[in-house]
């Protein structure tokens, strides 16, 4: 069922809004189709988003959009990998618990790859490295199917994070990894795209 999941690069970034009707049509295909999911890779122009249970009046002074995700506020840009995996973890067997924990573990291990030692934090969900967060994660489920996923900071305009409190979070300091700015992007994506299958392959066998 693994290898019916498809991959789908968007190579330049994205209106917010506009790409989430792809991804509902996505998300669509995956809940009506024969298909375990699809894994988006993208960026996103500036913009900032408020998860669902946020409230309006605490960013009254700052221009967002409300998302379908958990969480609160975060900033996305030009130089942030967003990966999204649109997957029908009804079908595959993969409660939300276990799914978020398979977020967070997968990505540790591509940065391992790396050379670069991320963790989690009693903070809440995302990676930090040296004290900085570096990931973020909101997810939504819709009859089964996931929406939204993770970013992950390369070389993105961390100024645009100083006008909020990230996740809510003032204490929370945000970094780049601009390590990985030397990776060429379709390599990049095609290596996330491995580590993370290889780590759903890992959870269900």
């Amino acid at each position: 069922m693994i290898n019916k999941i498809l991959t789908k690069n968007f190579d330049i970034p994205q209106n917010y809004e506009d790409f989430n009707i792809i991804q509902n049509l996505i998300h669509l295909d995956v809940l009506t189709e024969d298909s375990p999911g699809c894994l988006l890779f993208l960026e996103y122009k500036d913009v900032y988003t408020v998860g669902r249970f946020t409230k309006n009046k605490e960013y009254e002074n700052i221009p967002f959009v409300r998302s379908s995700r958990g969480g609160d506020i975060t900033f996305h840009g030009p130089g942030q990998q967003v990966f999204y995996p649109v997957l029908n973890i009804k079908k595959l067997g993969v409660s939300l618990h276990d799914f978020v924990d398979l977020m967070h573990s997968f990505l540790i291990k591509f940065l391992q790859s790396k050379d670069i030692s991320a963790c989690r934090s009693k903070k809440g969900p995302g990676l930090w490295v040296d004290g900085n967060k570096i990931s973020f994660f909101g997810v939504a489920v819709k009859k089964g199917v996931t929406l939204h996923g993770i970013s992950l900071n390369i070389k993105c305009d961390l100024n645009k994070f100083e006008l909020i409190n990230p996740c809510g979070d003032a204490s929370i300091k945000v970094g780049n990894l601009k390590i990985l700015d030397k990776i060429e992007r379709n390599r990049l994506t095609n290596e996330l795209g491995r580590f993370f299958l290889d780590e759903l392959k890992l959870f269900l066998s």
